[in-house]
């Protein structure tokens, strides 16, 4: 009798855990989404110097505020996982300039600020609470970067320009819900810039740009 019961009582507990189970991957992030974000953001700017014979490198970064804006799509995957598309609108504070050196001698003034960045991608992730979850995400981005630059050797040579570069980016987050259908979330982003090429009087140079994201944000669900 008491076998019976305890089968009885487990059978019972099964049942109330199911529907318990099904609301929650409801409550997880599913459907349309939208967010504001705002945090910190480092550019580190690698650039190689050439004149045919030799070549030097120059390193610089400095850091900034970004803010923006994300809309998004998720959908369950899987019992506790989940799948999304999302794309991303930001601007940034950073602007920073340094001096351009082959050896010993300063040869151009490199000032970079940073305009409007777009990113869009895909993301996986694993669901740890009502609304909530850990992610991994990846995709495609376009930055936008402001150059003016005095060269020291031939001034004639002075330009500025704005560059639109080509990349892509990896990172990783978490959301946790505030409520049904709001959340907060904290996320790194590591974007790799495709190089810019130019001259500076005889020598020519090749830029690598990176960059890192801290952010913050607020969403919600519709």
């Amino acid at each position: 009798m008491k076998t019976v019961a305890t089968i009885t009582a487990a059978t019972l507990a099964v049942a109330a855990a199911a529907p318990a189970a099904a609301q929650s991957i409801v409550e997880t992030p599913l459907g349309p989404r939208i967010e504001l974000r705002a945090g910190w953001d480092r550019v580190d700017v690698v650039t190689e110097l050439h004149d045919g014979s030799a070549r030097d490198e120059v390193t610089t970064g400095d850091s900034g505020i970004t803010y923006g804006g994300e809309v998004g799509y998720d959908m369950v995957l899987s019992g506790a996982s989940v799948i999304g598309v999302y794309a991303g609108l930001s601007k940034s504070t950073l602007e920073t300039c340094d001096d351009l050196s082959f050896g010993a001698t300063v040869i151009a003034r490199d000032c970079l600020s940073t305009g409007r960045e777009i990113a869009v991608g895909g993301r996986i992730g694993f669901v740890t609470g009502p609304n909530s979850l850990v992610y991994l995400k990846g995709g495609y981005s376009n930055g936008e970067f402001r150059r003016d630059v005095r060269d020291l050797t031939t001034p004639a040579n002075n330009f500025r320009d704005k560059t639109r570069l080509d990349g892509f980016h990896l990172g990783a987050g978490g959301e946790v819900g505030l409520t049904s259908r709001a959340y907060g979330k904290l996320e790194y982003l590591y974007t790799n810039y495709a190089a810019d090429k130019g001259m500076v009087g005889q020598y020519r140079y090749e830029t690598g740009v990176e960059r890192h994201h801290v952010v913050a944000g607020l969403g919600y669900r519709f």
